[in-house]
């Protein structure tokens, strides 16, 4: 490294490039709002605002790889928050719906190169279980801490001066930007040796197999989220105010479970990731049969300390199979994955409930259960299976 640095304060400052992962939510949490300023628009149109990061940000992310071999990490980190901090605070400043939609694709651009930056820059200054802690610590416990100062100083704000306001909040990260531009060392490129025998090879397949997995995991995620207030308001188990706090009761366990990651996948070194699944869908299956909004609440805990460690789980595989003297990061497809995922859900959940004549609520909840227990006992067999292997002293391509 090109700068001594204190290593305590270097990995405050690799886990704080997490905050704003997930800060795309500030629109979500003033939807209402943004829909009555713009009656003139379809409601559908207007809540691409909310919608529109998530859909762009699978774009540099899909790149990364080659973006970070191209590019130095502190030029990716920097362009990534300056966009980040652009798009997200230039809709304050204007009033026109398709110039705000652009900005958040703008903000989208940000996320997708910061989001995987924030694990692959882990991965170049530590390893072993000093660096699953911090994957863990950054991608859940950080990332959520980040969402709901996001959410809540966005509603504050909107609610105090007007909905505009909400978005100043995307100003916050510019500390993040000071710190890191003033003392983040640039880490070094792998070294790769020159009489170690190579061997041309494509991507390693468990790669696109995590990807695909993530891509599953987070379509059926999508159940819980948009109709856990539905069972909440629709059956009177609960006001408004108390079916958000379902999701901060998922997202606190999120958050509670990125504290122990490291050490769940010490202990379960090989089958971390089915647990994480079916602790998941576990939390979703006590949603589906309660009847109390207690009971909600132990089954979102649960459920989000399954997604607290199946997050940072996938970035953990997929760095510890890339080969070790390869320079390209494949953390973005990871990334892509789960905003494809994301995309995918409302339309895979629409179909299934036309075919089936159901409707909202309860029913998806049990979709996502069973379809996220499935895919534990896919992905557990799968890893029992598989020869166990470490990172291999590969050319790869792709």
């Amino acid at each position: 490294m090109g700068k001594v640095i204190n290593r305590n304060f270097l990995k405050f400052l690799i886990v704080i490039i997490a905050f704003q992962d997930v800060a795309a939510g500030v629109a979500g949490s003033i939807m209402a709002d943004i829909i009555a300023a713009f009656p003139d628009y379809n409601p559908t149109i207007v809540m691409l605002v909310a919608t529109f990061p998530g859909l762009i940000q699978i774009v540099p992310a899909l790149f990364y790889g080659k973006l970070s071999a191209t590019f130095k990490k502190r030029t990716l980190l920097f362009t990534g928050l300056i966009l980040f901090m652009i798009g997200g605070v230039m809709p304050f400043f204007i009033d026109s719906l398709p110039l705000i939609i652009a900005f958040r694709g703008l903000l989208g651009l940000g996320v997708g190169i910061t989001m995987p930056l924030s694990v692959d820059i882990i991965s170049d200054f530590f390893d072993g279980r000093e660096r699953d802690f911090l994957i863990g610590f950054g991608t859940s416990t950080i990332a959520c801490i980040g969402a709901i100062f996001f959410q809540l100083g966005g509603g504050i704000l909107a609610d105090s001066f007007g909905w505009q306001y909400g978005f100043l909040t995307y100003l916050f990260p510019i500390w993040i930007l000071a710190l890191t531009f003033l003392f983040l060392p640039e880490p070094e490129k792998r070294k790769i040796d020159e009489n170690q025998p190579k061997q041309r090879v494509k991507t390693p397949r468990v790669i696109y197999a995590v990807s695909l997995g993530q891509i599953i995991f987070s379509a059926l995620v999508y159940g819980y989220v948009t109709n856990i207030s539905v069972v909440i308001q629709g059956e009177n188990l609960g006001t408004a105010t108390q079916a958000g706090m379902a999701i901060s009761v998922f997202t606190f366990g999120t958050l509670l479970a990125g504290f122990v990651f490291g050490r769940i996948k010490h202990i379960v070194s090989v089958s971390y990731i089915p647990l994480a699944i079916f602790l998941t869908g576990l939390g979703m299956l006590i949603c589906f049969f309660s009847h109390s909004l207690t009971m909600i609440f132990v089954g979102s805990v649960i459920g989000g300390a399954g997604m607290g460690i199946g997050l940072p789980g996938v970035f953990a595989r997929v760095t510890e199979a890339t080969p070790k003297n390869s320079n390209t990061s494949y953390v973005g497809l990871v990334v892509a994955a789960q905003g494809v995922g994301g995309i995918m859900g409302p339309f895979v959940f629409a179909l299934i409930l036309d075919a089936l004549s159901k409707d909202i609520g309860r029913f998806p909840l049990a979709i996502s259960a069973f379809g996220l227990f499935a895919l534990a006992i896919v992905w557990f067999v799968l890893v029992k299976l598989a020869k166990p292997a470490s990172s291999p002293d590969i050319e790869v391509t792709t």
